[in-house]
């Protein structure tokens, strides 16, 4: 994992074993690392998330007796045919459960001979504690801080910077925006691969000077707190939940159409199609009706509070983790 993940486990005094995935020679040598590691600590449960976990999660474990659950984040992205065929395999053959965040990923999960009851949909959720603000938190010292000038208007958003996320075309966007509201200001808060590329387009298009790129924090309550409105620009993604963590802070949201869980989000976000002009529409009408925001605001928090906090996840787990273990599935 990235450095910020390994020191927050390590802080957390939570064991972890990095595995090399960057070459396809590891591979053998990362599944005998696992299945030993399997074979140490005996657990009830093998909790896998996306394809290579699954893969040394499920390969692992031929033979112990560990059941295994696959969580699929991510809708169908593109990929080689192997992959696709290797994937068959090991859901047919090595997954027990499988679950996902959305509704629509697991019709074509059912599909899987006797995996019909083997389904399940677990939305992403907030640990509403960890975006607590400060103790006599000042938004416009923080402001301050960043060179935002009092009264401007803050478009913010929160990712990691590669290229399903959109933020090429969120650049686009934001010059466009700059003509009709000179005061705007675009805070990216995270970091990724495409980090460098960013800049340099922000650079080309003028508006470097009105962009910030805060890298990777751990405090983002902190950042999202200084944004009037926050945009989900992505081109694909499953279930956001930098958008959940921003209507929980009471911030407007507007999320694109390619995200599979939209029609979730719609009741408290605004859904805008994935290009220049609706996204560019979508903002605009924002800044221009405070009102909208406030409700907005309102009803984020609301559905946040009553739906999608760790508490209600963990209780639905747990009622997963016992069926399969109780041999019900």
């Amino acid at each position: 994992g990235n450095d910020g993940m390994r020191k927050e486990l390590e802080g957390a005094g939570v064991e972890h074993h990095p595995l090399n995935l960057k070459s396809i020679k590891s591979v053998v040598r990362n599944s005998i690392a696992v299945r030993k590691l399997i074979k140490r600590c005996h657990p009830d449960i093998i909790h896998t998330h996306q394809f290579a976990s699954n893969f040394y999660g499920s390969v692992g474990a031929i033979g112990l007796h560990v059941p295994v659950v696959s969580h699929i984040h991510n809708p169908d992205m593109p990929q080689p045919f192997s992959r696709k065929v290797i994937r068959f395999f090991i859901n047919l053959w090595l997954t027990d459960v499988f679950i996902t965040t959305i509704e629509e990923k697991t019709q074509s999960l059912k599909l899987i001979p006797g995996f019909r009851k083997k389904v399940f949909v677990l939305h992403n959720a907030i640990d509403p504690k960890n975006f607590l603000l400060p103790a006599r938190f000042d938004r416009k010292k923080y402001q301050a801080n960043l060179s935002i000038p009092r009264g401007n208007f803050v478009i913010g958003s929160v990712g990691r910077f590669s290229w399903e996320k959109g933020y090429n075309l969120l650049l686009e966007v934001f010059k466009q925006v700059l003509v009709k509201i000179p005061n705007a200001f675009l805070v990216l808060v995270g970091d990724g691969p495409n980090m460098a590329k960013l800049k340099k387009m922000a650079d080309d298009l003028d508006v470097s000077d009105r962009t910030i790129f805060t890298g990777y924090r751990k405090d983002t309550a902190v950042f999202m707190s200084l944004f009037d409105i926050f945009v989900v620009s992505s081109k694909m993604e499953s279930f956001s939940l930098a958008s959940l963590e921003a209507m929980y802070l009471s911030i407007p949201v507007i999320i694109t159409d390619r995200l599979s869980s939209k029609d979730i989000l719609s009741r408290a976000a605004m859904v805008v199609p994935c290009s220049i002009e609706g996204l560019e529409k979508g903002i605009i009408s924002l800044f221009q009706n405070e009102k909208l925001r406030k409700e907005m605001s309102a009803k984020g928090k609301k559905m946040i509070r009553s739906e999608f906090t760790i508490d209600t996840y963990i209780i639905k787990l747990e009622k997963i983790y016992n069926a399969l273990l109780s041999k019900k599935l």
